[in-house]
């Protein structure tokens, strides 16, 4: 593998990484969304569960890029 794809891919996963970190803190917060996605019928909310497996992935893959 080249240099210059393997740039390529690191770029990519980085900007993932930040689109991901962003939308997992935006989705953590209920009045983000404004209940539009999901009303609270439901014991768990499952908008901030998809926030924080957001922020998640984020954090592993900064980890990642940082590590290779």
């Amino acid at each position: 593998m080249g240099k210059v794809k393997w740039f390529k891919m690191k770029g990519v996963a980085a900007v993932f990484a930040v689109v991901a970190f962003v939308a997992g803190f935006l989705l953590i917060d209920g009045g983000a969304t404004g209940n539009v996605i999901l009303d609270n019928h439901y014991p768990v909310d499952v908008i901030s569960i998809i926030g924080l497996l957001l922020v998640l992935c984020s954090v592993v893959l900064a980890v990642y890029i940082t590590r290779k």
